[in-house]
């Protein structure tokens, strides 16, 4: 073996001994490439050789190959300067680097120095995939395996040294190494949202990088990145933008303004903006990305596809449902165009779809076409059990819902339970989102005490797996406290409402959205107490955040317009009662339109103020428009167009009454 290649054949070893998958290169001339490969030809790897082969890169011949062998975890590309010798296999290999890594494997891709070069200049944003190069000089022999070094402090089982102290006068290659195993492991950690350890184990490959390669290279931000990441699953928003930014600071100075990374870090930096109810900014800095991705990517970039469907996102927290369709409608002819129309992302934006039909029309018909569109990618590409199918399941389930079918949302509620139980566990986060959702479809059939069940597994798993304050554990506690509301136990609900609010303004701020849905929910509380200067309170905070967050226009500032007359109808001043449901009217109408079942509800509440002034001919014409709307809309058989029948009905008899 030549002694100038002994890190090279380590890196090798290492990756088939300790890697669990990612992006590898080895750079060797043509007439080398098999000879260091067929040495491993006895392990758990296969060999895919584009010269024997004659065929350009194509991602779903390689997806083939590789599907066709799913025992194995390394898979050696020989000869990949053959693939990739024109634009158009190195813009196929772009496009596709997202979808390699979902393969989840080791893929080393062998090529000469000159093919290398080339596509660390041409495909910079597969390029910035790859975690680790070997290169092998023109004379390289064949090192013997039992003689394959191990770098002090590894364990052979992980390949990472957890505890200590870091050995740095250890060859720089096995230092990065570790590093890469330490990441690895903090992922997976990570995914089982085990965050106190995963942190632990990035922070360790941060301070390798910071010594090894300096607080300026692109994998110390990379690192930074992942401690961001981390901070932002335990709902530390503050300390994910800190982190987020020094990736940042790295990227912007070292790769440039225009990087596709730097891209990535602006998006996640959006992210935490959404997740705080900063829409404004959560934009701005997602079309920052978008500006990346449109002009070094282009236009038909999956990448750039993930942006639009980001900002379509945030135009539906907005409540702009317009511009959230036209965002998702982007994404989708991207996506089949280039992904094709069975690929995953693709039913993502189906789904995607589904939801604004679903939030801005309540089209139940489309929103179910759309949601089975989604489905039926997932079921055949993913499989009946996977975890995005139980995300269809869910979907389908509440649409259901909300057509007042609780029997079938349940039904499909338990589909979507049986997958996450199976495949997640019992204490996975989406395995409690279930149980929620479940607990929800019994809370409206009144079956109160299976509520309060399903609610409780749900919170045992978040306050386990996530803590007493992730805000998926406020939303445990709000979703009992409705329960509890629902029985007419007003203390108990307060109790709990509280508990939720805590959380809230402790992680989220005083101006979140979802703080101001506490305060709206305090505030109903109390208006069933008979308190209606502490509702009339509580609703006006909640209006505040509203108005500030979201905006005056937005459907969940008129649901705060729409509850603070109710406060005033309650009181019996029924001139502010009106101004307000007509305030809440006017944002319904210019919004939702004038056939959306929130805009009947509107009509539904001018109506009844108008019968408590005793105008009952007037009420009785606002009811009519209410059911006009939901009879089409919802149908005949909804419990919201039922219970409009009854009012009607009332109505009639008090104004037959009154002889007017």
């Amino acid at each position: 073996m030549n002694d100038s290649d002994a890190d090279a054949f380590h890196g090798l070893g290492w990756v088939l001994n300790h890697s669990v998958a990612g992006f590898y290169s080895l750079i060797a001339p043509e007439d080398k490439q098999r000879e260091i490969v067929a040495h491993y030809a006895g392990s758990n790897v296969a060999i895919y050789d584009y010269k024997k082969e004659q065929s350009p890169y194509f991602f779903a011949t390689l997806e083939d190959f590789i599907n066709n062998h799913p025992q194995v975890g390394t898979f050696f590309l020989l000869n990949f300067q053959l693939a990739v010798q024109n634009n158009e296999g190195i813009s196929r290999l772009n496009f596709s680097r997202d979808m390699l890594s979902r393969l989840e494997k080791n893929i080393i891709f062998c090529m000469t120095q000159y093919a290398d070069d080339a596509l660390s200049k041409s495909a910079m944003d597969f390029y910035s995939y790859i975690k680790l190069k070997v290169a092998f000089q023109a004379d390289a022999g064949v090192p013997r395996v039992s003689q394959e070094p191990v770098p002090h402090g590894f364990d052979r089982s992980t390949g990472v040294d957890d505890e200590g102290e870091i050995d740095f006068s250890l060859p720089q290659a096995h230092l990065l190494q570790q590093a890469i195993s330490l990441t690895n492991r903090a992922k997976r950690l990570d995914d089982e949202f085990r965050y106190r350890d995963a942190l632990s184990l990035f922070q360790r490959a941060l301070t390798i990088h910071e010594k090894v390669l300096g607080k300026e290279h692109p994998d110390t931000a990379t690192s930074y990145n992942n401690i961001a990441g981390v901070f932002d699953s335990q709902g530390d928003y503050a300390k994910a933008l800190e982190w987020y930014q020094k990736a940042l600071d790295i990227y912007e100075k070292v790769l440039g303004k225009e990087h596709p990374d730097t891209a990535t870090t602006y998006n996640n930096i959006a992210f935490v903006y959404s997740r705080q109810g900063d829409y404004a900014k959560a934009l701005e800095w997602y079309q920052k990305a978008l500006g990346i991705r449109e002009k070094v990517l282009g236009k038909e970039h999956p990448d750039t596809a993930s942006s639009y469907n980001n900002i379509a996102l945030v135009y539906s927290h907005q409540g702009d449902y317009a511009k959230a369709l036209e965002g998702h409608q982007k994404a989708l002819a991207i996506r089949e165009k280039v992904q094709g129309k069975e690929h995953p992302d693709t039913a993502t934006t189906y789904n995607n779809i589904a939801a604004v039909v679903f939030d801005s029309q309540w089209d139940y018909a489309k929103a179910l076409e759309w949601y089975q569109k989604a489905l039926d990618i997932r079921e055949k590409v993913l499989g009946k059990e996977h975890p995005d199918t139980a995300t269809s399941y869910n979907n389908i389930a509440l649409v259901y819902f909300h057509q007042g079918d609780y029997a079938k949302a349940l039904e499909w509620y338990q589909k979507a339970l049986n997958i996450n139980e199976k495949v997640l566990g019992k204490e996975h986060p989406d395995t409690a989102t279930t149980y929620n959702n479940v607990a929800g479809g019994y809370s409206s059939l009144g079956d109160y005490a299976k509520a309060l069940e399903g609610h409780q597994k749900a919170l045992d798993i978040r306050e386990k797996v996530l803590g007493k304050e992730h805000p998926d554990t406020a939303t445990s506690y709000n979703n009992i406290a409705l329960v509890y509301h629902y029985q007419g136990n007003y203390a108990k609900a307060l109790e709990w409402y509280q508990k939720a609010l805590a959380i809230r303004e402790k992680v989220l701020g005083k101006e979140h959205p979802d703080t101001a849905i506490s305060y709206n929910n305090i505030a109903g509380v109390y208006g069933n107490q008979g308190d209606y200067a502490k509702a009339l309170e509580g609703h006006q905070k909640a209006l505040a955040i509203r108005e500030k967050v979201l905006g005056k226009e937005h459907p969940s500032t008129a649901t705060s317009y729409n509850n603070i007359a109710g406060s005033y109808s309650r009181q019996g001043d029924y001139a502010k009662a009106l101004e307000w449901h007509q305030k809440a009217l006017d944002i319904r109408e210019k919004v939702l339109g004038k056939e959306h079942p929130d805009t009947a509800i509107s009509y539904n509440n001018i109506a009844g103020v108008y019968g408590h002034q005793g105008d009952y001919a007037k009420a009785l014409e606002w009811y009519q428009k209410a059911l006009a709307i939901l009879e089409k809309v919802l149908g005949k058989e909804h419990p919201f167009t039922a219970a409009t029948y009854k009012n009607i009905a009332a109505t009639q008899r008090k104004l037959k009454k009154s002889g007017k």
